[in-house]
């Protein structure tokens, strides 16, 4: 039977990754708004490519940004071969190490390096990159690989390189054919008069329209009402194919997140897993017994804890048997690759190799137990530790969330180091690793939860830190959490404001909530330092009493109003009370109550506070029942 094989694209931001597919395939594969306005890719893209000797594969296309590498991880997980592209007016640059890494950690095994845009440089410069691209590559999978050189504008080199794929496709193991159905879901979506549509790639079996399969985990059992194929109706769909699932009886909402669809009785999901782990060596981090992490494997990423079986840690380049404890059921079998990361900050610290699922905790510094899992491990323990850093956490806990030997867990970490798949945190000299596209996606759900918060309560002007935590269930320590909002706020997925979190995007003010505002700030500085209360907001601004704190807050935060004791005084009039302040100062050396009262023309109910104020800005110092310049003479006397 005919072999189907996914291929994937690898590499730096703006290295021409997408224009490529589209000069292969005559697809464009950026579909969001923003990928098309940036010239970037954002999300993973699809298409298919019709090779020379008429098969069809599909492609792959992975974001190259940094921000995105959570992307990027979630499409090499399904790749046969990989197009590992390099400009070259450019040359090797951080992403691209990075994905090579990832690739590495997935355990992608095949092939072909494009340098990309020769139309931009000459022959000489072609070959001075081509040299420096196989040096940095000589320690990698594709050192052996073959190298085609194109350019996406002109269109030299692609029949090259179409014939190259083929040639690499015939010789790439394609999925197993022959084994159960299973598909991690990707995506989720709607179409009107259709229902509910998942699309992933078939990582074994096949499925037939008409065949019931089970929705993991949950177990529901569901119907396939249509597949397509490469956008064609098709009647049954093979492992390696980019598959598209209209399903009967399930809402978008029934999904969820990292769900696989399987044949029934077959696949389970759980929340132990047996595994052997491996800790980065480049991180210098160890891996506790019972570090929280983020687990990733597949399109699922979960939370959970190491619990190390035959150590206390691991340190970085070791590896180790132990079990990972997740805190929701994912979708597992012998021989999955996982990634793990710290809680928080999200960062890789690891993965491994997952062994069996379990029931039941083992446990630790048992002989037997540890026997059992090495008999397990038998066939290989280099990618275990890949899919286990699903939270941030130090290698001691990584070792303890990982259940894999020492030695194990370090050659797994120091990989993932390598391979730049991780947010590294500093936290009291220690190193934290977040598996950097679950720290990805953390900061997208951060952004969007503060967002929504915004929107909801638009005078706020942002989400308290304590709040989102809460929302986000991230059980993390109070300094953990500051370190994952700095990391986030550093890279610009939203914006900390003092106790605040605030989306990246401005939120405009609806109007008449805009009109109550100008009205308050109108009404205000034409008061002066003799300001109207409460009431008078609600009476002429039509600001609802129970809302006036939310007004005075938004516009003390935004500079328009200054907090004078249990008053509000327009901050202009603050200003200008401040130079007749300074002028009396400078001209009688010293003022008193009733001086400042009769100079702002003001009470002595606003006087006083406002003193009390500019006492605290350090404006003036109070000696008995005069006010002075501090550090003036008659201050001193």
């Amino acid at each position: 039977m005919e072999r189907y094989l996914i291929i994937g694209t690898a590499g730096h931001v703006d290295h021409g990754k997408t224009h490529l597919i589209q000069a292969l395939t005559g697809i464009s594969t950026d579909r969001l708004k923003e990928e098309k306005e940036r010239g970037i890719s954002i999300e993973l893209g699809f298409a298919y490519l019709t090779l020379p000797d008429g098969r069809k594969a599909g492609i792959i296309d992975v974001p190259g940004h940094e921000k995105f590498v959570r992307q990027m991880l979630a499409g090499a997980s399904g790749m046969d071969i990989v197009l590992l592209i390099i400009a070259a007016d450019e040359g090797v640059m951080p992403q691209t190490q990075e994905h090579l890494d990832i690739l590495n950690m997935l355990n992608v095994e095949k092939g072909i390096v494009v340098l990309s845009k020769i139309d931009l440089v000459d022959q000489e410069w072609l070959s001075m990159i081509e040299k420096d691209t196989r040096e940095k590559l000589q320690d990698s999978f594709l050192r052996d690989a073959p190298y085609c050189k194109v350019s996406s504008v002109t269109g030299q080199g692609i029949p090259e390189l179409l014939q190259t794929i083929m040639t690499v496709l015939q010789t790439t193991e394609g999925k197993r054919l022959d084994l159960p159905s299973r598909m991690p879901i990707d995506r989720v979506f709607t179409i009107r008069g259709f229902g509910t549509v998942v699309t992933g790639t078939l990582n074994t079996g096949t499925i037939q329209k008409g065949q019931e399969v089970c929705l993991e985990p949950g177990g529901q059992t569901v119907k396939i009402r249509n597949i397509q194929v490469h956008g064609e109706q098709v009647s049954e769909a093979y492992a390696g194919q980019r598959v598209a699932i209209n399903i009967a009886g399930l809402a978008v909402s029934d999904i969820p997140k990292g769900a696989s669809l399987v044949d029934p009785g077959y696949y389970n999901a759980g929340q132990i897993l047996d595994v052997e782990l491996f800790n980065l060596a480049s991180e210098q981090r160890t891996i506790k017994q019972r570090q929280r992490i983020h687990f990733h494997l597949g399109t699922a990423e979960t939370l959970g804890r190491v619990h190390l079986l035959a150590q206390e840690e691991l340190a970085p380049g070791e590896k180790g048997f132990a079990q990972i404890i997740l805190e929701e059921p994912v979708v597992a079998a012998k021989g999955d690759r996982f990634v793990i990361r710290y809680y928080s900050p999200v960062a890789t610290i690891g993965g491994g190799v997952v062994l069996s699922l379990a029931n039941a905790k083992q446990k630790r510094f048992r002989e037997k137990v540890i026997t059992e899992f090495r008999s397990k491990a038998e066939g290989g323990l280099t990618n275990q530790i890949k899919k286990e850093l699903t939270i941030p956490l130090s290698s001691d806990e990584v070792r303890k969330k990982s259940a894999l030997g020492q030695d194990e867990v370090q050659l797994a970490l120091d990989r993932l180091k390598n391979d730049q798949t991780v947010v590294i945190l500093a936290e009291d000299g220690l190193s934290l690793f977040w598996l950097k596209s679950t720290a990805e996606e953390w900061a997208l759900k951060a952004n969007a939860e503060a967002m929504k918060y915004q929107k909801t309560y638009p005078l706020r002007g942002g989400i308290g830190r304590e709040e989102l935590k809460r929302i986000l269930k991230t059980a993390v320590s109070h300094k953990r959490w500051q370190l994952i909002l700095e990391w986030g706020a550093d890279h610009q997925y939203f914006r900390l404001s003092s106790s605040l979190v605030q989306a990246v995007s401005e939120i405009e003010l609806p109007e008449d909530i805009r009109q109550k505002l100008d009205a308050l700030q109108k009404i205000w500085e034409k008061a002066g330092l003799n300001p109207p209360g409460q009431e008078t907001a609600v009476a002429e601004c039509g600001v609802p009493a129970a809302k006036f704190p939310e007004y005075a807050e938004y516009l003390k935060t935004n500079n328009v109003w200054k907090q004078v004791g249990e008053f509000y005084i327009a901050a202009s009039a603050i200003e200008k009370a401040k130079i007749i302040l300074e002028k009396h100062l400078q001209e009688n050396g010293r003022i008193t109550v009733s001086e400042a009262r009769d100079c702002w023309q003001t009470s002595r109910k606003f006087a006083v506070p406002l003193l009390e104020y500019f006492d605290s800005i350090h404006i003036t110092e109070r000696n008995g029942d005069i006010r002075v310049k501090p550090g003036s003479a008659q201050n001193r006397g």
